[in-house]
């Protein structure tokens, strides 16, 4: 069994190798059009091509849209790479479901295209041998090029060869589901090789955390779209009220440092119409650990996991037995005695202090009237990384010639705002007073409608175009700083991916899920208790809830650090005590693989 969860464990070196130099370099995107190196377009060798492009498009894109914008990236794709795109433009809520079954569609044909082709060669073989001669049929002219109404476009590109019968090049993939599924089906190309060679460029323009995030143990399958990544908790301070109090809203950067000061009293107690705290709390870095990877869901497992934590500290403890926990919690509980705290979903016209959760650029409303304070830096799930992924088929004409397509995509200005917001001129032209703006155009021309609508998140790197109409790209300088600011914490290969052998966490295995089932309805009912509680009850409870939490056997069976010595003491499988089934031992057995001890294999 050792050797299994090794194995198992073997899938997280890769994921964390990278997560381990995350953060060392980005670039901000402030690339133009001409900005392509890294790729190869003065190949001399290079043959005219067309390649097919999958995106969704949103409601109201019309055919004739989607034609002119199919035309317009020719322009730019056939004089940089002699490269003609075919655009397919599918509505986006059939999008997934529409790929995934054209892509399953494309391999059978193949497979029984190839062994039509074996068995006429078998009876030509057999014909030849008794001098025989198989007359081929004549039969209807087939085209080649795709088959079945797919996008609302049919034209290709003047001057260049049709999109082949089983072709299918880049395609948008969204979600870590998804990613997976395409992966494991062999559906999809490594493009590992691209990115330390013809692409390496991309490395400097997505955010490292992006390629973390998506590395599995067998390479890279897609290029991530960069964009902001999680949501701040902020701790805002009444500037107002501070003032009136004497006091230095800068300085008051928490809860118990108001606290100290009586600054939230004073507002209850002055300050008519002020609520004193909005918003909901928990002690800040906590990760839970619980049977579904759900981080958030309160368990009496925890650990404490900030930006600057590594594999190495990363530590399962009883959530009672952390002072800055229970501190924290138990304040916040006595104001929310004495009355002074509000969660409503409704912000309150004026607050003394409180707790809001969105982005960096959302959060500046609220800069004049308070000091804000960064509570908890964003932190990355996998459903912000694999938000929208450019992909190459493995049914593809050309894997280099494809990826010089996706790289244009994350590196060019011209090119990503194309495929956003579509052709200059047409839908779309400069402001006359700030050529750094673009302002929309007339939908309808000459009684033709060619309104254009896509998902900024589905067409590249969103930093290569402009965020919206009226705007320019220095507007997403909040949105870097934001990204550079996000984290991927040490813990995200446990929290992030599924078991090999089932669908919840890596962490789960046969030897600890009816553990965690029962450690999960325990933590529920303990988190029941304790917000029933007051303050003082809960503060007067603290070492016994701890206690209480250190003798419950599931605990102490998923926690405890196994020793040679176990045996003798009863810790033994018969009695629930499973090597394999700790938190610790798999950690452990983890970072001996990644940190290269070899002793692991033992």
């Amino acid at each position: 069994m050792k050797k299994k969860l090794v194995c198992i464990l073997l899938c997280a070196v890769m994921l964390f190798s990278g997560l381990m130099s995350t953060g060392c370099s980005l670039t901000t995107g402030d690339a133009t059009s001409s900005d392509t190196s890294g790729t190869s377009s003065t190949d001399s060798a290079r043959t005219s091509m067309t390649l097919s492009l999958w995106v969704p498009v949103e409601e109201g894109t019309t055919e004739e849209a989607l034609y002119l914008v199919e035309s317009a990236i020719n322009v730019v794709t056939q004089k940089e790479f002699d490269t003609a795109i075919k655009l397919y433009g599918i509505p986006e809520d059939e999008y997934d479901d529409l790929m995934k079954e054209r892509i399953a569609f494309i391999d059978k044909r193949v497979i029984e295209e190839e062994e039509a082709a074996k068995k006429k060669r078998q009876e030509q073989i057999a014909a030849a041998q008794k001098g025989e001669t198989i007359v081929e049929e004549t039969t209807e002219y087939v085209n080649p090029n795709m088959d079945g109404d797919y996008s609302l476009v049919v034209r290709g590109a003047v001057g260049y060869t049709p999109v082949e019968r089983n072709q299918l090049d880049i395609f948008l993939v969204r979600g870590m589901d998804d990613y997976n599924y395409y992966a494991d089906s062999l559906y999809v190309e490594n493009l590992s090789e691209e990115l330390n060679g013809s692409s390496k460029v991309l490395k400097n323009y997505i955010y490292t955390d992006f390629f973390t995030a998506v590395t599995r143990n067998d390479g890279i399958f897609a290029i991530p779209n960069n964009h902001a990544v999680g949501e701040y908790t902020y701790f805002l301070v009444n500037k107002r009220i501070a003032e009136s109090e004497y006091l230095d809203a800068t300085k008051l950067i928490s809860l118990s440092a108001c606290n100290e000061e009586g600054f939230i009293d004073a507002i209850a107690q002055y300050y008519e119409g002020v609520t004193p705290v909005y918003g909901n709390y928990m002690p800040n870095y906590y990760q839970f650990w619980n049977g579904d990877g759900d981080i958030n869901k309160f368990s009496v497992i925890t650990s404490r996991v900030m930006s600057d934590t590594t594999i190495e500290t990363v530590k399962f403890e009883n959530v009672f037995a952390n002072p800055n926990f229970t501190t924290n919690y138990g304040l916040y509980k006595s104001f929310k005695d004495k009355g002074y705290v509000s969660t409503s979903e409704t912000v309150p016209d004026e607050f003394g202090v409180g707790y809001i959760t969105c982005t960096a650029d959302e959060i500046k409303e609220y800069a004049d009237d308070y000091e804000i304070h960064v509570f908890e830096q964003p932190l990355g799930y996998a459903s912000d990384y694999t938000q929208g992924m450019f992909a190459v088929s493995s049914f593809t004409k050309s894997l280099p010639r494809s990826m010089e397509i996706i790289t244009l995509l994350n590196t060019s200005t011209e090119l990503r705002t194309i495929l956003q917001y579509g052709v200059e001129g047409t839908h779309w032209k400069y402001d006359e007073e700030d050529s750094d703006i673009i302002v929309k155009l007339d939908t309808i021309v000459s009684d033709t409608d060619i309104t254009y609508n896509m998902n900024l998140f589905d067409t590249g790197n969103v930093y290569m175009t402009y965020p919206t109409y009226g705007e320019t790209l220095d507007e997403w300088q909040t949105s870097k700083d934001q990204n550079l600011d996000s984290y991927l914490p040490a813990t995200y290969y446990f929290m992030a991916n599924k078991n090999l052998e089932g669908d919840g966490p890596i962490y789960v295995n046969e030897f600890n899920k009816d553990k965690f089932e029962t450690l999960d309805k325990y933590s529920a009912e303990m988190f029941a208790r304790i917000e029933a509680m007051t303050a003082e009850e809960f503060t007067s409870s603290i070492e016994t809830l701890k206690n209480e939490v250190n003798k419950l056997a599931v605990f102490d069976q998923l926690v405890y650090t196994p020793t040679e010595t176990d045996s003798s003491k009863g810790k033994t499988p018969d009695q629930g005590w499973e090597p394999e089934g700790s938190l610790t031992y798999i950690w452990q057995q983890y970072l001996k693989v990644v940190l290269g001890d070899d002793s692991s294999e033992g």
